[in-house]
């Protein structure tokens, strides 16, 4: 496998980067990746930049630094620093209604008399808008759509749920708009304006929102490549760049490089202010996230198309940083590089003495939590069972952990006023105050409500034993089906109960795996109207149906005599369906249209 590093000799024995990157080559070869670039700029200024692999495995294309990658959501961050460039001109302020510089991008705000939707609201996506719908994802924008023409394909989706500012939530379409925004202020094209003011003063070449960008590896997903599909949201996830280009904002965003934007104006995308939890470092800022490693808040961005995956990570406070890029969606892969690359540079970081309050905490914080901001509506059916956390409060210290699945834990502690940190003295958490749950806590950009622990624990359990009795009796199909039709079941009552259950049987694994296969690649099956997407529908009706057709047969035929086992089984099965279903109801899964 081709293997090129550019850097300084000395810097890489002193730094152990040479180390580092045959460790990566490693990874790239154990995970079977086609090719990974990344660069790293240390705290001294000096940039190291490795390619491992193929651009092309079918044509043996070795990867080069100049070898274009998509960044997909990696894009989102030129917006941000396009906003702020305008702020510190004094052509926008961040507190300025949406109205007054889109009023022909349509959106619903149902609190618009009290809290009216604003530009920071925008770009911190507090918006209370759901991300854009399968169908927007799955848009092939070959011939560029303007952006107002591209925000008109999924208008529904920008609807506040909650009053703006109160929490943050993920959406694609509040760049674009974000995007739109520069567009009316400068009066040209934003790849114009982020040409002319972010790219050009960097001596970045090779950036491009083209539908056709050049010198661009082939992205893989699973070893086969994918078809290069220009997307809609163009400016939240459409932007290329080359590894040697993608360090150069890398390193303007390390050094704080004056040619973009003031000390202050980088502080500014670095912290969340808008949201109940005020100034808050651990939130998502100005199309820029916090994550931390090892402890170690790192502020950026990540990106994920299908046949891509990029992230750009920077320590303010260390002065160091890297971005990985690559053409494959192995997020696996991916993963163990980043930890690779973020356990390097934090080893280098100092370990800080934690700082100790006498305040104490609010003791009734301790107990179950479950996060209230979802990004998109539609599959809140599935993170709602992933979205459990205990808060376990002792003295001035806790634990927040996960419900389910276990193994997220981490150790708080308290620093007063409603802030907790974590030992590197981090803030991380803060208690506030939600204008529709009342009291919550911001933990990062996910905001969290307590609730009993008979909530918090009811739907994993009916889950989980409705799964059990599901393979259970599952095991027992084919036999009974095959007894019923050899009508060897001389008692009514067992033979109604065995046909009531095999119906409903029958249809929870057909909704199943028409789910399953929608989720291994919801973009391509579920965006638009095909075999998998009007399978999902008609399964989602049809389970439904089923369930209701067992729980009526078997009630009307309660009396009859069924053997003990049986009846337990069958009738505990069916009770359980029943309650997953309006479950599925609520969510709106019974009968979705994922491709409208």
């Amino acid at each position: 496998m081709f293997f090129c590093c550019y850097g300084i000799a000395e810097d890489r024995q002193i730094n152990g980067l040479g180390a580092l990157d045959e460790k990566i080559k490693k990874l790239v070869q154990q995970h079977k990746l086609p090719s990974v670039s990344y660069g790293i700029v240390n705290n001294n200024g000096e940039a190291h930049i490795t390619t491992v692999g193929m651009a092309n495995t079918q044509k043996n294309t070795a990867v080069t630094a100049g070898t274009s990658y998509r960044l997909a959501s990696l894009s989102k961050m030129i917006v941000g620093i396009a906003i702020m460039q305008l702020v510190e001109s004094g052509q926008l302020n961040l507190e300025d209604t949406l109205a007054i510089h889109v009023p022909d991008v349509p959106f619903d705000n149902p609190w618009r008399e009290t809290t009216p939707l604003k530009v920071v609201h925008l770009v911190e996506n507090t918006t209370g808008w759901s991300d854009i719908s399968l169908k927007a994802f799955a848009y092939n924008n070959e011939v560029q759509l303007s952006l107002v023409d591209a925000l008109a394909i999924d208008p529904g989706s920008r609807t506040s749920r909650w009053p703006p500012g109160s929490r943050h939530a993920y959406t694609n379409s509040a760049a674009v708009v974000s995007a739109l925004i520069v567009e009316r202020i400068t009066g040209m094209p934003f790849a114009v304006y982020a040409q002319q003011y972010i790219f050009a003063p960097l001596a970045i070449n090779s950036a491009s929102y083209s539908i056709s960008p050049a010198n661009i590896a082939t992205g893989y997903t699973k070893g086969k490549p994918v078809t290069y599909k220009p997307i809609l949201m163009t400016y939240a996830g459409g932007l290329t760049l080359t590894i040697s280009d993608s360090t150069k904002l890398l390193s303007a965003l390390v050094n704080r490089n004056e040619a973009l934007l003031s000390p202050l104006g980088y502080e500014r995308m670095e912290h969340s202010h808008g949201t109940n939890a005020g100034v808050f470092p651990a939130g998502y800022g100005i199309y820029n996230y916090a994550r931390y490693y090892n402890g170690w808040r790192f502020r950026g961005h990540d990106g994920s198309l299908p046949g891509w995956l990029s992230e750009l990570s920077y320590s303010p406070d260390f002065n160091t940083g890297f971005v990985v890029l690559q053409n494959a969606e192995n997020g696996r892969g991916f993963r163990a590089i980043v930890k690779a690359i973020s356990d390097h540079l934090t080893a280098q970081f100092p370990s800080p003495e934690l700082v100790q309050t006498s305040e104490k905490p609010d003791e009734t914080l301790d107990g179950y939590y479950r996060y209230q901001n979802p990004r998109n509506p539609n599959i809140a059916f599935l993170e709602r069972i992933t979205s459990s956390n205990r808060l376990e409060v002792n003295e001035n210290q806790a634990s927040f952990s996960s419900v389910f699945p276990l193994g997220w834990l981490r150790e708080l502690h308290y620093a007063g006023q409603g802030k907790w940190k974590n030992n590197k003295n981090q803030i991380v958490m803060i208690e506030s105050s939600d204008p529709l749950l009342g009291k919550v806590i911001h933990y990062g950009d996910r905001v969290f409500k307590q609730e009993s622990m008979f909530l918090a624990l009811a739907d994993k359990f009916v889950l989980v034993f409705w799964l059990l009795l599901l393979i259970l009796l599952s095991a027992a199909l084919p036999m009974w089906g095959y007894r019923l039709w050899r009508k060897r079941y001389i008692n009514e009552g067992a033979k109604l109960t065995r046909q009531a259950t095999i119906v409903s049987l029958v249809s929870s694994w057909s909704f199943l795996i028409f789910l399953l296969l929608g989720l291994l690649s919801p973009i391509a099956r579920l965006g638009s109207l095909g075999v998998v997407s009007a399978g999902l529908w008609l399964t989602s009706i049809l389970f439904a149906l089923g369930t209701l057709y067992a729980a009526y047969v078997l009630v009307q035929n309660r009396k009859l005599a069924v053997n003990p086992v049986l009846r337990s089984l069958c009738y505990g099965f069916t009770l359980l369906q029943i309650i997953v279903v309006l479950y599925l109801l609520w969510h709106g899964t019974i009968s979705i249209m994922s491709w409208r």
